[in-house]
């Protein structure tokens, strides 16, 4: 009786382990400087197979990765974030509608010029959707800080 309930113990807690698994997205944020004021601030997501993430120009569908950054009297954006991997489009049959998406690895990278050459963070947060081919996680949020310098 004891070696039946800690099987079941343990298969239960592999479920709720299995369950509970972190997102399948890692992020990394740095800045290269490119000039005295500006820089390139690249963020990189790592996304776990078999999951993929939604690219900026999705409509009709899931929440495209969307990129908000906080007012910084000293810092200008220039143009839109870029995306740079390999994009692969489909048709959802779910959504109804092609979607563009990334799979493996996707860099966002986003032009910065400083009004003055000085120290400053930029400081923004991501919004994405990631799916596989069975089911969507809830989108996701991610803050962060770069520092330029």
């Amino acid at each position: 009786m004891k070696k039946l309930l800690v099987l079941f113990c343990s298969i239960v807690f592999a479920m709720n382990v299995d369950a509970q698994k972190a997102n399948p997205v890692k992020w990394t944020f740095t800045a290269i400087k490119k000039s005295d004021k500006q820089y390139e601030v690249v963020a990189s997501a790592t996304i776990d197979a078999p999951w993929h993430m939604y690219s900026q120009f999705v409509s009709g569908g899931p929440i495209p990765t969307t990129f908000t950054f906080s007012k910084n009297p000293l810092i200008q954006l220039a143009g839109k974030t870029k995306e740079k991997g390999k994009l692969q489009k489909m048709y959802d049959k779910n959504f109804k509608t092609e979607l563009s998406f990334f799979s493996d690895k996707v860099d966002f990278i986003q032009t910065v010029n400083l009004k003055v050459a000085s120290k400053t963070n930029l400081v923004g947060m991501v919004e994405y959707s990631i799916c596989n081919d069975d089911r969507c996680l809830p989108p996701a949020k991610v803050s962060f800080e770069v520092a330029l310098n």
